[in-house]
């Protein structure tokens, strides 16, 4: 029995323990954000627990029901097909998976390679960035992912390079981002590499990449982009950025199952980064020799059709004017606020579902730590503290598809009376 036929022979099986979820039959034309109707249906697409709100969907994102379901027979099928599947056929549908991201993307087919997540992507694009010499800098900043922050230290120790941390004014805006850069870059002539984060993992902010990228390249410096939690999460032309090398997760925003990422290279950069170690020569240029592509989750990989096709289903501009709207629901209620800081502007430009605020005053991580569980245990909403931001720690709130209005009006409510 081949894959097809196994998966159809065992759609029953895979359904058996899951919420019936209604056939999706959806327009792809562009819906109202109000259309509470259309968004009732999504929402009804997710089995989420009753415990609490959950407005914490930036750790990952959840499997929608019919995701779920091809997972579980994914998982059904590599156990049951095992090694013969995997060593003879595996091979074949990974290079279509990867065919369709790369017409999503538009870049080459031979510039992605799948991961088992962002962190592990850019891992091997910072560790492995082969353009420093002892003396050189590079520059990351506070709104970057600590990992990544780590990984940027690491060449100080092991290359012999100058290391600078920069901090994201507060509050931020488009323009002040890139004089920020612009600062960094001239007060350090001798850079020549920059980690970007798209969109931050601690304030949701979305950073010039397309703007910052071109002035770095104007100077011959090299930007690494974290993209972890931008794709997905707004529409953007990817490559209008204008970036190189690239780390993206799909089990964020994406709705893939865990354990699934993806490392992009520009073809004529792969020979910048160098092959993990012990996988290949120098001088190999095929992306896939940098990283490791052995033992992984083949089933979440079988599962990332399944997971494109129920985003296109509801169409990538619908989701982002969702999250947007379901973001400004809870902030345009807090904002005037005198004892609440948002800190994620609200330029168009700057945001989408992620945002963090902080009480005023209450800076530091065990404050905020104090302030989601406030949140948790009174008012049953689930929410994060962040910390390792110049001005201090904050809460981050994340909303996904599978909440309402209701959810981020409760949260507002919640905020506003704490603070009364």
């Amino acid at each position: 029995m081949d894959r097809r036929q196994f998966l159809t022979s065992t759609a029953a099986f895979a359904g058996a323990s899951l919420a019936a979820a209604p056939m999706m039959s959806f327009a792809l034309e562009t819906r109202n954000a109000d259309d509470e109707n259309f968004w009732k249906i999504i929402q009804h697409q997710y089995e989420v627990t009753d415990k609490v709100t959950n407005m914490e969907a930036g750790y990952w994102g959840i499997m929608s029901i019919p995701v779920t379901q091809a997972y579980i027979r994914n998982t059904h099928f590599i156990n049951s097909h095992n090694t013969y599947y995997v060593r003879r056929e595996y091979g074949g549908d990974y290079n279509k998976i990867i065919a369709r991201i790369a017409k999503k993307l538009n870049v080459g087919e031979d510039e992605l390679v799948l991961t088992r997540n962002a962190t592990e992507s850019l891992s091997s694009l910072i560790s492995g960035y082969n353009k420093l010499s002892e003396g050189d800098t590079v520059i990351y900043a506070d709104q970057d992912y600590g990992s990544m922050q780590a990984e940027m230290r690491y060449l100080k120790k092991y290359r012999g390079v100058n290391v600078v941390d920069i901090a994201v004014p507060e509050p931020a805006s488009y323009q002040n981002m890139i004089d920020a850069y612009e600062k960094a870059l001239n007060d350090h002539p001798k850079c020549k590499m920059i980690l970007l984060t798209h969109v931050s993992n601690r304030t949701g902010i979305i950073t010039p990449v397309k703007e910052i990228t071109a002035m770095a390249k104007a100077r011959g410096v090299d930007v690494i982009l974290d993209a972890a939690h931008s794709w997905g999460q707004f529409d953007f032309d990817f490559q209008d950025l204008g970036v190189d090398f690239v780390g993206f997760n799909m089990h964020k925003w994406i709705g893939v199952p865990l354990g699934v990422g993806l490392m992009y290279i520009r073809k004529n950069r792969v020979l910048d980064i160098d092959p993990l170690r012990g996988e290949a020569g120098p001088e190999n240029d095929d992306v896939r020799k940098r990283i490791h592509t052995g033992t992984v989750n083949f089933a979440s990989v079988l599962t990332v059709p399944d997971a494109l096709d129920f985003r296109e289903n509801i169409g990538q501009k619908n989701i982002e004017n969702r999250l947007r709207a379901l973001r400004s629901q809870w902030v345009d209620q807090v904002r005037d606020n005198n004892k609440v800081e948002v800190l994620t502007p609200d330029d168009e430009r700057m945001y989408a579902a992620i945002t963090s605020f902080r009480l005023k005053g209450k800076t530091s991580y065990e404050d905020n730590a104090a302030l989601m569980k406030t949140l948790h245990e009174k008012y049953k909403i689930f929410t994060v503290a962040i910390g390792g931001l110049a001005n201090g720690g904050a809460i981050r709130v994340s909303p996904s598809l599978y909440n309402s209005r209701d959810d981020a009006d409760k949260l507002a409510a919640a905020i506003n009376d704490i603070t009364g």
